[in-house]
Protein backbone atom coordinates (compact mmCIF):
# COMPACT_ATOMS: atom_id res chain seq x y z
CA UNK A 1 0.00 0.00 0.00
CA UNK A 2 2.44 2.47 -1.32
CA UNK A 3 1.05 3.96 -4.06
CA UNK A 4 -2.44 4.48 -4.91
CA UNK A 5 -3.54 2.69 -8.11
CA UNK A 6 -6.23 0.66 -9.41
CA UNK A 7 -4.81 -2.13 -7.31
CA UNK A 8 -5.80 0.11 -4.64
CA UNK A 9 -9.55 0.26 -5.85
CA UNK A 10 -9.74 -3.48 -6.43
CA UNK A 11 -8.42 -4.09 -2.26
CA UNK A 12 -10.82 -1.10 -1.39
CA UNK A 13 -14.16 -2.15 -3.15
CA UNK A 14 -13.49 -5.92 -3.80
CA UNK A 15 -11.34 -7.18 -0.65
CA UNK A 16 -14.39 -9.06 -0.50
CA UNK A 17 -14.54 -9.40 -1.63
CA UNK A 18 -17.64 -3.33 15.99
CA UNK A 19 -18.26 -1.85 18.79
CA UNK A 20 -21.33 0.12 17.21
CA UNK A 21 -21.15 3.79 17.53
CA UNK A 22 -21.39 5.31 21.36
CA UNK A 23 -25.23 4.22 20.97
CA UNK A 24 -25.91 1.77 21.43
CA UNK A 25 -16.72 -15.32 18.29
CA UNK A 26 -17.80 -17.39 15.87
CA UNK A 27 -15.76 -19.16 13.44
CA UNK A 28 -17.29 -21.00 10.93
CA UNK A 29 -20.37 -21.84 10.29
CA UNK A 30 -19.68 -25.25 7.84
CA UNK A 31 -21.85 -28.04 7.18
CA UNK A 32 -19.40 -31.16 7.07
CA UNK A 33 -17.21 -31.29 4.13
CA UNK A 34 -14.71 -33.11 5.27
CA UNK A 35 -13.56 -36.54 3.76
CA UNK A 36 -15.67 -39.69 4.17
CA UNK A 37 -13.41 -42.96 3.09
CA UNK A 38 -9.70 -42.83 1.99
CA UNK A 39 -8.94 -39.74 -0.51
CA UNK A 40 -8.68 -40.34 -3.61
CA UNK A 41 -6.18 -39.10 -6.14
CA UNK A 42 -7.15 -37.68 -10.15
CA UNK A 43 -9.00 -34.96 -11.59
CA UNK A 44 -9.88 -31.51 -12.20
CA UNK A 45 -11.97 -29.09 -9.66
CA UNK A 46 -13.43 -26.18 -11.20
CA UNK A 47 -14.16 -23.31 -8.96
CA UNK A 48 -16.91 -20.31 -9.98
CA UNK A 49 -14.96 -17.81 -9.07
CA UNK A 50 -16.66 -14.15 -8.04
CA UNK A 51 -13.44 -12.35 -8.24
CA UNK A 52 -10.70 -11.75 -10.86
CA UNK A 53 -7.58 -10.63 -9.39
CA UNK A 54 -6.57 -7.21 -10.99
CA UNK A 55 -2.51 -8.65 -10.64
CA UNK A 56 -1.22 -11.65 -9.63
CA UNK A 57 1.57 -11.02 -7.63
CA UNK A 58 0.49 -10.68 -3.91
CA UNK A 59 3.97 -8.90 -3.35
CA UNK A 60 2.36 -6.24 -4.99
CA UNK A 61 -1.46 -5.99 -5.18
CA UNK A 62 -3.65 -6.17 -1.95
CA UNK A 63 -6.42 -7.66 -2.82
CA UNK A 64 -7.43 -10.51 -0.83
CA UNK A 65 -8.76 -12.10 -3.94
CA UNK A 66 -5.23 -12.41 -4.83
CA UNK A 67 -3.75 -13.27 -1.86
CA UNK A 68 -6.83 -16.46 -1.77
CA UNK A 69 -6.05 -17.31 -5.40
CA UNK A 70 -2.34 -17.69 -5.18
CA UNK A 71 -2.43 -19.67 -1.92
CA UNK A 72 -2.50 -22.45 -4.61
CA UNK A 73 1.07 -21.49 -5.36
CA UNK A 74 3.14 -19.80 -2.97
CA UNK A 75 4.08 -21.10 0.66
CA UNK A 76 4.79 -19.01 3.89
CA UNK A 77 7.63 -19.62 6.09
CA UNK A 78 4.69 -19.98 8.75
CA UNK A 79 1.12 -20.83 8.99
CA UNK A 80 -1.47 -18.72 11.42
CA UNK A 81 -3.83 -21.00 13.41
CA UNK A 82 -7.29 -19.72 13.99
CA UNK A 83 -6.25 -18.86 17.39
CA UNK A 84 -3.49 -16.71 16.73
CA UNK A 85 -0.50 -19.04 17.45
CA UNK A 86 1.27 -20.24 14.35
CA UNK A 87 3.03 -23.30 13.21
CA UNK A 88 5.58 -24.14 11.19
CA UNK A 89 5.69 -24.52 6.77
CA UNK A 90 8.89 -23.66 4.80
CA UNK A 91 10.83 -22.89 8.63
CA UNK A 92 11.19 -25.73 11.09
CA UNK A 93 11.52 -23.13 13.95
CA UNK A 94 12.99 -19.42 14.75
CA UNK A 95 14.15 -17.57 17.48
CA UNK A 96 13.38 -13.71 18.78
CA UNK A 97 16.11 -12.04 20.21
CA UNK A 98 15.34 -10.55 23.62
CA UNK A 99 14.64 -6.77 22.55
CA UNK A 100 12.25 -8.43 19.24
CA UNK A 101 14.29 -6.89 16.56
CA UNK A 102 15.97 -10.08 15.36
CA UNK A 103 14.26 -13.25 14.18
CA UNK A 104 16.02 -16.26 13.27
CA UNK A 105 14.79 -18.79 10.61
CA UNK A 106 15.94 -22.24 10.27
CA UNK A 107 14.25 -23.19 6.85
CA UNK A 108 13.28 -26.77 6.00
CA UNK A 109 15.52 -29.03 3.57
CA UNK A 110 14.49 -30.19 0.19
CA UNK A 111 11.82 -27.85 -0.60
CA UNK A 112 12.04 -26.95 -4.44
CA UNK A 113 10.23 -24.25 -6.46
CA UNK A 114 8.31 -25.62 -9.46
CA UNK A 115 11.04 -24.66 -11.94
CA UNK A 116 14.09 -26.65 -9.98
CA UNK A 117 15.27 -23.81 -7.86
CA UNK A 118 16.20 -24.79 -4.56
CA UNK A 119 14.53 -22.67 -1.95
CA UNK A 120 16.77 -21.50 0.67
CA UNK A 121 17.85 -18.31 2.76
CA UNK A 122 19.08 -16.63 -0.41
CA UNK A 123 15.32 -17.16 -1.83
CA UNK A 124 14.43 -15.71 1.52
CA UNK A 125 15.93 -12.41 1.18
CA UNK A 126 15.89 -11.85 -2.39
CA UNK A 127 12.06 -11.73 -1.83
CA UNK A 128 12.17 -9.51 1.67
CA UNK A 129 14.39 -7.49 -0.31
CA UNK A 130 12.38 -7.17 -3.04
CA UNK A 131 9.23 -6.51 -1.21
CA UNK A 132 10.90 -3.43 1.11
CA UNK A 133 12.20 -2.20 -2.42
CA UNK A 134 10.72 1.38 -3.22
CA UNK A 135 10.67 0.59 -7.03
CA UNK A 136 8.34 -2.80 -6.42
CA UNK A 137 5.67 -0.64 -5.54
CA UNK A 138 4.11 -2.85 -3.29
CA UNK A 139 0.55 -1.99 -2.02
CA UNK A 140 0.19 -4.39 1.07
CA UNK A 141 3.15 -6.32 1.88
CA UNK A 142 5.71 -3.81 2.42
CA UNK A 143 3.27 -2.44 5.09
CA UNK A 144 2.91 -5.54 6.68
CA UNK A 145 6.37 -5.60 7.11
CA UNK A 146 7.05 -1.79 7.86
CA UNK A 147 10.08 -2.10 10.21
CA UNK A 148 11.57 -4.19 8.19
CA UNK A 149 15.52 -3.59 7.88
CA UNK A 150 17.97 -6.14 6.62
CA UNK A 151 17.89 -10.19 5.95
CA UNK A 152 20.85 -11.82 6.08
CA UNK A 153 21.95 -15.62 4.85
CA UNK A 154 23.70 -17.29 7.88
CA UNK A 155 24.00 -20.58 6.28
CA UNK A 156 22.14 -21.91 3.14
CA UNK A 157 19.22 -22.99 5.45
CA UNK A 158 19.28 -20.02 8.34
CA UNK A 159 18.36 -16.39 7.68
CA UNK A 160 18.44 -14.18 9.95
CA UNK A 161 15.80 -10.73 9.72
CA UNK A 162 16.11 -7.43 11.44
CA UNK A 163 13.79 -4.70 12.29
CA UNK A 164 14.29 -1.09 13.19
CA UNK A 165 11.77 -1.42 16.00
CA UNK A 166 9.84 -4.36 17.55
CA UNK A 167 6.88 -5.24 15.86
CA UNK A 168 4.27 -7.78 17.25
CA UNK A 169 2.54 -8.22 13.91
CA UNK A 170 5.52 -9.43 12.66
CA UNK A 171 4.68 -13.31 12.59
CA UNK A 172 1.10 -12.62 11.19
CA UNK A 173 2.48 -11.20 8.07
CA UNK A 174 5.09 -13.90 7.65
CA UNK A 175 2.11 -16.34 7.42
CA UNK A 176 0.35 -14.77 4.20
CA UNK A 177 0.56 -15.00 0.91
CA UNK A 178 1.67 -11.25 0.51
CA UNK A 179 4.70 -12.23 1.91
CA UNK A 180 4.73 -16.13 0.01
CA UNK A 181 7.79 -16.79 -2.16
CA UNK A 182 8.41 -15.97 -5.76
CA UNK A 183 11.68 -18.42 -7.57
CA UNK A 184 14.70 -15.90 -7.76
CA UNK A 185 14.77 -17.20 -11.04
CA UNK A 186 11.31 -15.41 -12.05
CA UNK A 187 11.98 -12.62 -10.07
CA UNK A 188 15.48 -12.49 -12.35
CA UNK A 189 14.19 -13.39 -15.69
CA UNK A 190 10.86 -11.51 -15.97
CA UNK A 191 9.84 -8.87 -12.20
CA UNK A 192 7.44 -7.40 -14.68
CA UNK A 193 5.44 -10.37 -16.07
CA UNK A 194 4.22 -11.39 -12.60
CA UNK A 195 1.03 -9.60 -12.21
CA UNK A 196 -0.26 -10.89 -15.26
CA UNK A 197 0.17 -14.88 -13.59
CA UNK A 198 0.78 -17.65 -15.92
CA UNK A 199 3.51 -19.37 -15.57
CA UNK A 200 5.84 -16.22 -15.05
CA UNK A 201 4.15 -16.72 -11.39
CA UNK A 202 6.23 -19.59 -9.41
CA UNK A 203 6.40 -20.55 -6.25
CA UNK A 204 6.23 -23.68 -3.92
CA UNK A 205 3.18 -24.80 -3.68
CA UNK A 206 0.85 -27.30 -3.95
CA UNK A 207 -0.04 -26.14 -7.73
CA UNK A 208 1.92 -24.25 -10.66
CA UNK A 209 0.05 -21.94 -12.47
CA UNK A 210 -0.09 -22.65 -16.15
CA UNK A 211 -2.32 -20.79 -17.85
CA UNK A 212 -4.55 -17.14 -17.63
CA UNK A 213 -6.93 -16.24 -19.96
CA UNK A 214 -7.95 -12.30 -18.70
CA UNK A 215 -11.84 -12.12 -18.25
CA UNK A 216 -12.26 -16.21 -18.43
CA UNK A 217 -10.17 -18.60 -16.22
CA UNK A 218 -6.55 -19.29 -14.10
CA UNK A 219 -5.78 -22.99 -14.48
CA UNK A 220 -3.30 -24.80 -12.25
CA UNK A 221 -2.16 -28.54 -11.95
CA UNK A 222 -0.47 -30.16 -9.16
CA UNK A 223 3.05 -29.76 -8.03
CA UNK A 224 4.20 -33.57 -8.04
CA UNK A 225 6.82 -32.87 -5.90
CA UNK A 226 5.40 -30.90 -3.08
CA UNK A 227 5.92 -32.65 0.62
CA UNK A 228 6.62 -29.78 2.97
CA UNK A 229 2.24 -28.57 4.31
CA UNK A 230 2.19 -26.72 7.04
CA UNK A 231 2.63 -28.20 10.65
CA UNK A 232 -0.69 -30.33 11.36
CA UNK A 233 -2.22 -30.15 7.97
CA UNK A 234 -4.11 -33.50 6.88
CA UNK A 235 -2.48 -34.26 4.15
CA UNK A 236 1.23 -33.64 3.90
CA UNK A 237 2.10 -34.72 0.54
CA UNK A 238 1.08 -33.60 -3.30
CA UNK A 239 -2.52 -32.62 -3.98
CA UNK A 240 -4.72 -35.32 -5.08
CA UNK A 241 -6.40 -33.03 -7.35
CA UNK A 242 -4.68 -33.16 -11.04
CA UNK A 243 -5.60 -29.61 -11.80
CA UNK A 244 -7.36 -26.77 -10.41
CA UNK A 245 -9.44 -24.63 -12.66
CA UNK A 246 -10.81 -20.75 -11.61
CA UNK A 247 -13.74 -19.49 -13.77
CA UNK A 248 -14.25 -15.85 -13.21
CA UNK A 249 -18.36 -15.19 -13.06
CA UNK A 250 -18.81 -12.37 -11.24
CA UNK A 251 -22.62 -12.55 -11.72
CA UNK A 252 -24.01 -14.51 -8.69
CA UNK A 253 -26.66 -15.99 -10.51
CA UNK A 254 -24.54 -17.43 -13.09
CA UNK A 255 -22.02 -18.80 -10.97
CA UNK A 256 -24.84 -20.56 -8.96
CA UNK A 257 -26.15 -22.23 -12.36
CA UNK A 258 -22.82 -23.05 -13.16
CA UNK A 259 -22.78 -24.95 -9.90
CA UNK A 260 -26.36 -26.77 -10.17
CA UNK A 261 -25.48 -27.56 -14.04
CA UNK A 262 -22.12 -29.50 -12.92
CA UNK A 263 -20.06 -27.07 -15.14
CA UNK A 264 -18.18 -26.24 -11.57
CA UNK A 265 -17.63 -28.24 -8.88
CA UNK A 266 -17.08 -25.35 -6.12
CA UNK A 267 -19.05 -21.79 -6.42
CA UNK A 268 -17.28 -18.89 -4.15
CA UNK A 269 -18.93 -16.51 -2.83
CA UNK A 270 -22.63 -17.78 -3.48
CA UNK A 271 -25.13 -15.00 -2.56
CA UNK A 272 -27.46 -14.87 0.05
CA UNK A 273 -30.89 -15.06 -2.18
CA UNK A 274 -29.27 -18.05 -3.43
CA UNK A 275 -28.25 -20.02 -0.40
CA UNK A 276 -31.80 -21.49 -0.22
CA UNK A 277 -30.97 -22.84 -4.15
CA UNK A 278 -28.22 -24.76 -3.30
CA UNK A 279 -29.06 -26.42 0.00
CA UNK A 280 -32.48 -27.82 -1.43
CA UNK A 281 -30.11 -29.75 -4.02
CA UNK A 282 -29.38 -33.18 -2.52
CA UNK A 283 -26.09 -32.87 -4.71
CA UNK A 284 -24.52 -30.13 -2.53
CA UNK A 285 -23.63 -28.85 0.41
CA UNK A 286 -22.65 -24.86 1.56
CA UNK A 287 -19.99 -24.13 3.30
CA UNK A 288 -18.69 -20.87 5.32
CA UNK A 289 -16.44 -19.34 7.39
CA UNK A 290 -15.97 -15.89 9.20
CA UNK A 291 -13.43 -14.04 7.93
CA UNK A 292 -10.77 -12.17 10.17
CA UNK A 293 -10.54 -8.27 9.94
CA UNK A 294 -12.68 -5.66 9.00
CA UNK A 295 -16.20 -6.65 7.17
CA UNK A 296 -18.19 -4.05 5.52
CA UNK A 297 -17.59 -0.90 7.10
CA UNK A 298 -18.47 2.54 6.36
CA UNK A 299 -16.14 5.21 7.39
CA UNK A 300 -17.04 8.52 8.09
CA UNK A 301 -14.72 11.50 6.69
CA UNK A 302 -13.58 13.43 10.15
CA UNK A 303 -11.41 16.05 8.28
CA UNK A 304 -14.57 17.53 6.22
CA UNK A 305 -17.97 18.50 7.26
CA UNK A 306 -20.59 17.42 8.11
CA UNK A 307 -18.77 14.39 10.14
CA UNK A 308 -15.99 16.49 11.53
CA UNK A 309 -18.56 17.31 14.09
CA UNK A 310 -18.25 13.76 16.05
CA UNK A 311 -22.10 14.99 17.28
CA UNK A 312 -23.37 14.40 13.53
CA UNK A 313 -21.06 11.17 13.05
CA UNK A 314 -22.51 9.42 16.47
CA UNK A 315 -25.91 10.80 15.05
CA UNK A 316 -25.62 8.64 11.71
CA UNK A 317 -24.61 5.68 13.90
CA UNK A 318 -27.80 5.58 15.79
CA UNK A 319 -30.11 6.47 12.66
CA UNK A 320 -28.66 3.01 11.18
CA UNK A 321 -31.29 0.35 12.51
CA UNK A 322 -29.17 -3.16 11.56
CA UNK A 323 -31.31 -5.60 12.29
CA UNK A 324 -33.62 -4.29 9.29
CA UNK A 325 -31.04 -3.46 6.87
CA UNK A 326 -29.01 -7.04 7.45
CA UNK A 327 -32.67 -9.29 7.07
CA UNK A 328 -33.50 -7.26 4.31
CA UNK A 329 -29.77 -7.45 2.52
CA UNK A 330 -28.92 -10.80 3.40
CA UNK A 331 -32.22 -12.64 4.15
CA UNK A 332 -31.12 -12.95 7.73
CA UNK A 333 -28.17 -14.49 7.21
CA UNK A 334 -25.61 -11.87 8.48
CA UNK A 335 -25.59 -10.73 12.26
CA UNK A 336 -24.86 -6.93 12.81
CA UNK A 337 -21.57 -6.48 14.18
CA UNK A 338 -20.59 -5.43 17.54
CA UNK A 339 -17.18 -3.93 16.69
CA UNK A 340 -15.17 -2.75 13.62
CA UNK A 341 -13.43 -6.19 13.55
CA UNK A 342 -14.70 -9.04 13.13
CA UNK A 343 -15.18 -12.12 16.01
CA UNK A 344 -12.82 -13.99 13.45
CA UNK A 345 -10.11 -11.84 14.55
CA UNK A 346 -7.67 -12.38 17.31
CA UNK A 347 -7.96 -9.26 19.66
CA UNK A 348 -11.81 -8.53 18.81
CA UNK A 349 -13.66 -7.22 21.72
CA UNK A 350 -17.33 -6.08 21.50
CA UNK A 351 -18.15 -2.43 22.22
CA UNK A 352 -21.23 -1.69 24.44
CA UNK A 353 -24.17 0.18 22.77
CA UNK A 354 -27.72 -0.61 21.36
CA UNK A 355 -27.78 -2.56 17.87
CA UNK A 356 -31.06 -1.10 17.39
CA UNK A 357 -31.20 2.70 16.58
CA UNK A 358 -32.28 5.26 18.72
CA UNK A 359 -33.32 7.67 16.22
CA UNK A 360 -34.48 9.95 19.49
CA UNK A 361 -30.40 9.99 20.57
CA UNK A 362 -30.23 11.12 16.36
CA UNK A 363 -32.54 13.80 17.01
CA UNK A 364 -31.14 15.36 20.04
CA UNK A 365 -27.27 14.99 18.56
CA UNK A 366 -28.12 16.89 15.12
CA UNK A 367 -30.05 19.85 17.25
CA UNK A 368 -27.14 20.28 19.00
CA UNK A 369 -25.14 20.65 16.07
CA UNK A 370 -27.41 23.49 15.30
CA UNK A 371 -29.18 21.39 12.46
CA UNK A 372 -32.58 22.28 14.26
CA UNK A 373 -35.16 22.85 10.66
CA UNK A 374 -36.15 20.51 8.21
CA UNK A 375 -36.93 21.76 4.61
CA UNK A 376 -40.06 20.27 2.17
CA UNK A 377 -38.40 17.02 1.70
CA UNK A 378 -37.56 16.40 5.17
CA UNK A 379 -33.90 16.71 5.05
CA UNK A 380 -32.48 18.92 8.27
CA UNK A 381 -30.70 22.33 7.40
CA UNK A 382 -28.69 25.77 8.72
CA UNK A 383 -28.89 28.59 7.34
CA UNK A 384 -30.39 27.71 3.82
CA UNK A 385 -27.92 24.56 3.82
CA UNK A 386 -29.02 20.90 3.41
CA UNK A 387 -27.32 18.44 5.92
CA UNK A 388 -26.10 16.65 2.76
CA UNK A 389 -23.13 13.93 2.51
CA UNK A 390 -21.84 12.02 -0.66
CA UNK A 391 -21.04 8.28 -0.37
CA UNK A 392 -19.24 7.84 -4.00
CA UNK A 393 -18.59 3.71 -5.54
CA UNK A 394 -17.77 2.45 -8.48
CA UNK A 395 -20.49 -0.02 -9.78
CA UNK A 396 -18.50 -1.98 -11.85
CA UNK A 397 -16.36 -3.19 -8.61
CA UNK A 398 -19.45 -3.10 -5.63
CA UNK A 399 -21.40 -6.22 -5.73
CA UNK A 400 -25.42 -5.94 -5.95
CA UNK A 401 -26.05 -7.02 -2.22
CA UNK A 402 -23.36 -4.03 -1.28
CA UNK A 403 -25.43 -1.43 -3.13
CA UNK A 404 -28.42 -2.37 -1.93
CA UNK A 405 -26.99 -1.66 1.99
CA UNK A 406 -26.26 1.37 0.11
CA UNK A 407 -29.88 1.82 -0.67
CA UNK A 408 -30.70 1.11 3.00
CA UNK A 409 -28.31 3.17 4.36
CA UNK A 410 -29.39 6.36 2.92
CA UNK A 411 -32.96 5.42 3.75
CA UNK A 412 -31.88 5.04 7.73
CA UNK A 413 -30.05 8.24 7.46
CA UNK A 414 -32.90 10.15 6.13
CA UNK A 415 -35.41 9.40 8.63
CA UNK A 416 -33.40 11.56 10.67
CA UNK A 417 -32.81 14.22 8.16
CA UNK A 418 -29.07 13.55 6.81
CA UNK A 419 -29.25 13.30 3.26
CA UNK A 420 -26.69 10.42 1.60
CA UNK A 421 -26.03 11.34 -2.22
CA UNK A 422 -24.89 8.23 -4.07
CA UNK A 423 -22.11 9.15 -6.45
CA UNK A 424 -21.81 6.75 -9.06
CA UNK A 425 -18.58 7.27 -10.41
CA UNK A 426 -15.91 5.14 -13.06
CA UNK A 427 -12.79 4.17 -11.70
CA UNK A 428 -10.52 6.53 -13.18
CA UNK A 429 -12.54 8.90 -11.57
CA UNK A 430 -13.14 7.67 -8.40
CA UNK A 431 -9.26 7.11 -6.88
CA UNK A 432 -8.55 10.99 -7.62
CA UNK A 433 -11.80 12.06 -5.57
CA UNK A 434 -10.78 9.75 -2.69
CA UNK A 435 -7.58 10.11 -2.76
CA UNK A 436 -8.18 13.81 -2.48
CA UNK A 437 -10.46 13.48 0.44
CA UNK A 438 -13.41 14.51 -1.58
CA UNK A 439 -15.86 12.21 -0.02
CA UNK A 440 -17.91 11.86 3.26
CA UNK A 441 -18.37 8.57 3.48
CA UNK A 442 -16.85 5.28 1.85
CA UNK A 443 -17.49 1.42 2.31
CA UNK A 444 -15.05 -1.00 2.02
CA UNK A 445 -14.00 -4.27 3.98
CA UNK A 446 -10.51 -5.46 4.57
CA UNK A 447 -9.78 -9.21 5.79
CA UNK A 448 -6.90 -9.42 7.74
CA UNK A 449 -5.75 -12.01 10.51
CA UNK A 450 -4.29 -9.91 13.04
CA UNK A 451 -5.89 -6.87 15.02
CA UNK A 452 -3.14 -4.81 13.30
CA UNK A 453 -5.10 -4.01 10.60
CA UNK A 454 -6.46 -1.16 12.75
CA UNK A 455 -3.32 0.43 12.37
CA UNK A 456 -3.75 0.55 8.63
CA UNK A 457 -7.32 1.56 8.78
CA UNK A 458 -7.12 4.48 11.40
CA UNK A 459 -3.76 5.48 12.10
CA UNK A 460 -2.77 8.95 11.87
CA UNK A 461 -0.10 8.45 9.05
CA UNK A 462 -1.87 6.05 6.94
CA UNK A 463 -4.43 8.20 4.59
CA UNK A 464 -4.29 6.92 1.00
CA UNK A 465 -1.76 9.64 -0.04
CA UNK A 466 0.66 8.09 2.59
CA UNK A 467 0.26 4.61 0.94
CA UNK A 468 -2.47 3.49 3.93
CA UNK A 469 -6.09 2.88 3.95
CA UNK A 470 -7.25 5.47 6.85
CA UNK A 471 -10.46 6.33 4.90
CA UNK A 472 -12.09 7.77 7.91
CA UNK A 473 -8.70 10.29 7.79
CA UNK A 474 -8.30 9.96 11.42
CA UNK A 475 -5.94 12.12 13.20
CA UNK A 476 -6.16 10.84 17.00
CA UNK A 477 -3.23 10.62 19.28
CA UNK A 478 -4.71 8.44 21.70
CA UNK A 479 -5.56 5.69 19.13
CA UNK A 480 -2.28 6.38 17.21
CA UNK A 481 -0.47 5.82 20.91
CA UNK A 482 -2.48 2.18 21.50
CA UNK A 483 -1.43 1.32 17.96
CA UNK A 484 1.97 1.99 18.69
CA UNK A 485 1.90 0.02 22.04
CA UNK A 486 0.25 -2.35 20.80
CA UNK A 487 2.45 -3.19 17.71
CA UNK A 488 5.71 -3.37 19.94
CA UNK A 489 4.16 -5.43 23.01
CA UNK A 490 4.25 -9.12 22.29
CA UNK A 491 2.39 -10.45 25.13
CA UNK A 492 -0.98 -11.42 23.84
CA UNK A 493 -2.99 -10.37 26.69
CA UNK A 494 -1.65 -7.08 26.58
CA UNK A 495 -2.10 -6.72 23.15
CA UNK A 496 -5.80 -7.89 23.25
CA UNK A 497 -6.29 -5.25 25.96
CA UNK A 498 -4.71 -2.30 24.05
CA UNK A 499 -6.83 -3.33 20.90
CA UNK A 500 -10.28 -3.50 22.98
CA UNK A 501 -9.05 0.43 23.99
CA UNK A 502 -8.91 1.08 20.51
CA UNK A 503 -12.28 -0.38 19.21
CA UNK A 504 -13.95 1.20 21.97
CA UNK A 505 -12.47 4.96 21.28
CA UNK A 506 -13.36 4.03 17.58
CA UNK A 507 -17.04 3.51 18.35
CA UNK A 508 -17.15 6.10 20.95
CA UNK A 509 -15.98 8.43 18.62
CA UNK A 510 -18.76 7.58 15.32
CA UNK A 511 -15.15 7.03 12.97
CA UNK A 512 -16.58 4.10 11.72
CA UNK A 513 -20.23 2.75 11.26
CA UNK A 514 -19.61 -1.36 10.57
CA UNK A 515 -22.67 -3.10 9.77
CA UNK A 516 -22.47 -7.05 9.07
CA UNK A 517 -20.28 -9.82 10.72
CA UNK A 518 -19.09 -10.72 6.97
CA UNK A 519 -19.29 -15.27 6.07
CA UNK A 520 -17.23 -16.64 3.18
CA UNK A 521 -20.18 -19.45 1.65
CA UNK A 522 -18.97 -21.50 -1.03
CA UNK A 523 -21.23 -23.74 -2.56
CA UNK A 524 -20.06 -27.22 -3.14
CA UNK A 525 -21.11 -30.58 -5.15
CA UNK A 526 -21.26 -33.45 -2.28
CA UNK A 527 -18.01 -35.43 -4.26
CA UNK A 528 -16.25 -32.85 -3.40
CA UNK A 529 -14.27 -33.71 -0.21
CA UNK A 530 -12.00 -32.23 2.26
CA UNK A 531 -11.88 -28.54 1.49
CA UNK A 532 -10.98 -26.46 4.71
CA UNK A 533 -10.07 -22.86 4.92
CA UNK A 534 -6.98 -21.09 6.93
CA UNK A 535 -7.17 -18.14 9.84
CA UNK A 536 -7.33 -15.57 7.11
CA UNK A 537 -10.03 -17.35 5.45
CA UNK A 538 -8.80 -18.20 2.65
CA UNK A 539 -10.23 -21.69 1.11
CA UNK A 540 -7.25 -24.59 0.86
CA UNK A 541 -7.24 -27.13 -2.00
CA UNK A 542 -4.33 -28.73 -1.08
CA UNK A 543 -6.35 -31.74 0.74
CA UNK A 544 -9.12 -31.62 -1.42
CA UNK A 545 -10.16 -34.74 -3.59
CA UNK A 546 -13.25 -36.09 -5.51
CA UNK A 547 -15.42 -38.93 -4.19
CA UNK A 548 -15.10 -41.06 -7.51
CA UNK A 549 -12.30 -39.54 -9.10
CA UNK A 550 -9.59 -42.06 -11.01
Amino acid sequence: MRIPSRHQLVALLLVATAGLTACSRSGSAAEDMGPSGPPRSGGTLTVAADKEPDCYDPQVSPADVTASLMRNVYDSLIAQRPDGTFTPWLATGWKVSGEGTVYTFRLRRGVTFTDGTPFDATAVKVNLDRIAAPATKSEYAAALIEPYRSATVVDRHTVRIRLSRPFAPFLSALSTTYLGFHSPRSLHAAPGALCAGGPSAVGTGPFRFVSHTKGQQAEFVRNPRYAWAPQGAGHQGPAYLDKLVYRFLPVGFVRIGALLSGQAEVADGVPPQHTRTVRADRRMRLISQVPPGVGYTYFLNTRRAPFADRRIRLAAACALDRHTLLESVYFGQRRPADSVLSPATPGHHPSPGAERPDRARADRLLDAAGWHHRDQEGYRTWHGHRLSVDLPFVADFTPAEQRTLDEGVRADLGKVGIEVRLIRLAANDFLPRRNAGRYDMVAFRWPAADADVLRTLFGSGQTFTQGGYNASRTADRVIDAWLWSASTVGDRARRDALYARIQRRIAAQGYALPTAVDRRVMGAHRRVRGLTFDAHAWPLFQGVWLAGAR
